[in-house]
């Protein structure tokens, strides 16, 4: 046995073990190997995101007079208009999600107090649909539920050579006062000097705020128990006592 191997050889239990020479650069070429098999799994998860986005549906939103695409679309046509819905993963979240996304993105282009008390509405002509905002069953269906169905029916009219057959998915967003809202600006009215008179549609965003007066000296005084409702950002109501 060489100076060298009886140098690299130790004793463990008795037994003798042989200890392999490697050097820095063998090291690092081992390293640089083990990366390029992980670039790889990199990406076929890029390709998956952009061949998902670029299947993507045309869907367009009207809102009062401005027009929006529901997501980014390959259509040149409509590389003007802005996209509601950035993350293309929305298009199979859960509709509270999507929602969601679509109240933050109104609510930055028009401030959110426009929508602070309003219940976002989507309808579809095309299928006689409504989509409401606080609906207990969002959560139980995905934006592309909705237009899965939309496509079948679409390809079934173009195949018995319907007429006025929509190019595409077209919604119309409104909105509508929400119900704990509008609630819970009555349960205000009950602690001030208001009677069935001083109920007037429900306004409260910057043009038309609501505002109740508590000066009158005349205040009915409210002696029984009345719930107020809160709503979470998720759209979950929650009962709390007053």
């Amino acid at each position: 046995m060489s100076e060298e191997e009886a140098h690299n050889r130790v004793e463990l239990d008795d037994v003798g073990v042989q200890l392999e020479d490697y050097d820095e650069e063998d090291l690092l070429e081992y390293d640089d190997e083990a990366s390029e098999e992980q670039s790889p799994d990199a990406d076929v998860r890029n390709a998956a995101e952009t061949l998902m986005k670029s299947k993507l549906p045309k869907v367009t939103v009207m809102y009062e007079s401005a027009t929006f695409l529901l997501f980014e679309t390959e259509d040149e046509n409509e590389s003007n208009h802005p996209i509601i819905c950035e993350n293309s993963a929305l298009y199979q979240r859960p509709m509270g999600e999507f929602m969601e996304s679509i109240r933050q993105f109104m609510g930055s282009r028009y401030g959110r107090l426009t929508f602070a008390t309003k219940e976002l509405v989507l309808q579809m002509k095309s299928l006689d649909l409504t989509l409401f905002e606080d609906n207990v069953y969002n959560n139980h269906i995905s934006f592309n539920d909705v237009y899965t169905i939309f496509k079948i029916l679409k390809e079934r009219s173009e195949a018995d050579f319907e007429t006025d057959i929509p190019t595409h998915l077209a919604i119309e967003l409104t909105t509508r006062p929400r119900f704990v809202s509008r609630y819970n600006a009555l349960v205000e009215l009950t602690e001030s000097s208001a009677t069935l008179k001083n109920i007037k549609p429900f306004s409260n965003d910057e043009t038309h705020p609501l505002i109740l007066d508590d000066n009158d000296q005349s205040v009915h005084q409210n002696t029984s128990e009345v719930i107020v409702m809160d709503i979470e950002d998720d759209g979950e109501e929650d009962f709390q006592d007053e």
